[in-house]
């Protein structure tokens, strides 16, 4: 399979005016000028963003929403297809299918969820998993400290992941063009 979109990964209760929103549009118009499609959980907040930013630079976007949330949510009204997922496990397929990078920005357990559960895929090479993970914004470098100290985090784990300073530099190293 083609590996020509990235799985962007975020809150879904950020606010419009907050700087994660801001981000993650940049996020999603860095990813379409580059060409790649771009996949996310397909709702509020982060995912709105990064797929607004996204259809503004001329790009597409496929949501992978969770049959848990039928009724309190509805699909944000920038994407190009829908998939609901009946399961976590579902819906984590669906995001990475085709990937080639994740990028995840800051939320809550949902999204560390998913960047551990990423994060695992590339540490034993799966090839469902992407083959890069990308963290951008502010929370990233503490936790990375603290995963070092306080758990079994050696370097060839940590250096599994990146930290990005701009949006436009996550792109680029989801998509493998970075330097």
């Amino acid at each position: 399979m083609a590996r020509d979109s990235v799985v962007v990964f975020g809150s879904s209760q950020a606010p419009r005016d907050s700087p994660n929103h801001r981000l993650a549009g940049e996020l999603g118009a860095a990813l379409a000028r580059r060409g790649a499609d771009v996949r996310c959980g397909g709702y509020g907040g982060v995912m709105e963003a990064v797929a607004s930013g996204a259809k503004g630079a001329g790009g597409r976007v496929v949501g992978c929403t969770l049959k848990w949330f039928a009724e309190s949510r509805a699909p944000n009204s920038h994407l190009d297809e829908v998939h609901e997922a009946a399961s976590l496990h579902a819906r984590i397929e669906c995001l990475l299918r085709g990937c080639r990078g994740a990028v995840v920005l800051p939320g809550g357990v949902g999204t560390l969820n998913e960047l551990f559960w990423v994060w695992t895929l590339l540490l034993f090479d799966r090839d469902e998993g992407p083959q890069s993970i990308v963290l951008l914004g502010e929370p990233w470098e503490e936790l990375m400290e603290v995963l070092t100290r306080r758990f079994e985090f050696p370097r060839p784990i940590r250096d599994l992941v990146r930290l990005a300073v701009s949006a436009d530099d996550a792109a680029a190293i989801a998509l493998g063009v970075a330097k």
